[in-house]
């Protein structure tokens, strides 16, 4: 025999090659072409109508595919273009009013940057409610929700020959993996991953636009939502720190309305873009939107309590504070890495039997360390929580660390205190003086 037979070995192809073809749209229009010769728009309405919302395993379930591209560019042209023109405009004046109306007029002279950042919040409430009710309806029966097998045990029974962790039905966090990659892609699961990828890129965007002021020459310019007019009163007092500076081009400097915890949040918009559209590439749909209802539900405790801190509304701010906390340890740092991750970790290689193992472990690291370093960034952000919390107990001080990480001024500027209390605003919207 031939001794270099032992050393050869012809690799599997691509990855995608193991995925059953998408259907596109030519493909979709020759197999359900009529005899008619001729198409008039409202034929042609109707089968894009089809196509997008009544095939499954369509081109659009994959957002990486042409069709998808074009889909998700105009979903965010027109999810920018209802948010900076109609949405901000009108919920940054209700954050106005409401301001106004509780601290005085002197109040809305000298919070501009909250007044903007209120605007953004309201919209990211609005989003995330949404989104987490189309969530829990949509995925309410589906299989992987539900983690008791047939015969309603979490756990296996101690004589199971099998090491995972749910019977062969493939109940629970299984059936994310037991049929892959033939399981089909409805179009509500289509659609679902688009306007989250849409909602995600935006959100990078905004985050960026928040984040830094450009002057371009020796004009200023900054970009997005009305952050143009962010140079006014309190924040201009004080330049804010150059990050780059080309002579006669451009000087890029920190905005006075960036966060406090930007490094976080960029590393976290980042890691989750590469995740939607890799788990959507990939064909990972099933454990994505599992991911995206957890994040989703956590949010909106999370906009509720930045929004009443941003206003100074006392006790509402703590009442939200204590949701979000509780929400954020069951979902976040409860289900999401115990359920899900575990689930990744341990029930994935179940993959490897209608996929070459080589391919699997191909994509398995990528998404396996993603994952980890949300769930580092999850903790993290506890930890700045339980450092909120300590700082409402010992001190009555109700500081937003992600906005500010050496803490924040009070209702009407002044700066924080490690000797005195500061009584922040007011204690349920109506107007206290220190």
């Amino acid at each position: 025999s031939d001794p270099g037979r032992a050393l050869s070995w012809k690799a599997p192809g691509r990855v995608t090659d193991s995925f059953p073809p998408l259907l596109t749209f030519q493909d979709f229009l020759s197999s359900t072409t009529s005899s008619e010769t001729t198409t008039t728009i409202t034929t042609m309405m109707q089968q894009i109508y089809k196509y997008a919302f009544e095939t499954p395993s369509t081109e659009l379930g994959n957002v990486l595919s042409p069709t998808s591209l074009l889909v998700l560019v105009c979903l965010v042209f027109t999810l920018r273009q209802v948010k900076s023109k109609v949405c901000l405009p009108i919920f940054s004046q209700w954050g106005r009013q409401a301001g106004r109306h509780t601290h005085g007029h002197q109040w809305e002279l000298q919070n501009e940057e909250r007044i903007i950042k209120f605007g953004e919040y309201v919209f990211r409430l609005l989003y995330h409610s949404i989104i987490s009710m189309i969530g829990i309806l949509y995925f309410w029966n589906s299989e992987w929700w539900n983690l008791r097998n047939s015969s309603g045990r979490t756990t296996p029974p101690t004589t199971s020959t099998t090491s995972t962790p749910y019977d062969e039905a493939g109940i629970g966090t299984t059936s994310l993996w037991n049929n892959y990659p033939h399981d089909p892609i409805l179009p509500g699961m289509a659609w679902y991953y688009l306007c989250q990828c849409a909602y995600n890129v935006d959100a990078l965007v905004s985050l960026l636009e928040l984040s830094f002021v450009i002057q371009w020459g020796g004009s200023s310019s900054s970009s997005g939502d009305g952050s143009s007019k962010n140079t006014s009163s309190s924040s201009s007092k004080s330049n804010p720190p150059t990050i780059l500076h080309v002579p006669y081009l451009l000087t890029l400097s920190w905005s006075s309305t960036c966060r406090g915890d930007f490094t976080e949040m960029f590393i976290h918009h980042i890691v989750t873009n590469l995740l939607v559209m890799g788990s959507s590439f990939f064909r990972l749909t099933r454990v994505g939107s599992m991911v995206f209802l957890v994040h989703d539900v956590s949010d909106v405790p999370v906009d509720l309590s930045k929004l009443a801190n941003f206003l100074k509304w006392k006790v509402t701010t703590i009442v939200c504070f204590i949701t979000m906390v509780l929400v954020w340890a069951v979902t976040r740092l409860g289900i999401f890495p115990f359920v899900i991750y575990k689930s990744v970790l341990v029930e994935s290689y179940l993959i490897t039997q209608s996929v070459p193992p080589i391919h699997y472990y191909s994509f398995f690291w990528f998404f396996a360390l993603l994952i980890a370093m949300i769930i580092l960034l999850h903790v993290a952000w506890f930890g700045m929580f339980i450092q909120m919390g300590y700082l409402l107990v010992t001190k009555n001080e109700t500081h937003d660390l992600s906005e500010h990480k050496q803490g924040e001024p009070d209702a009407f500027g002044t700066p924080p205190s490690t000797t005195t209390t500061i009584t922040n605003g007011t204690t349920n919207g109506t107007k206290k003086h220190n």
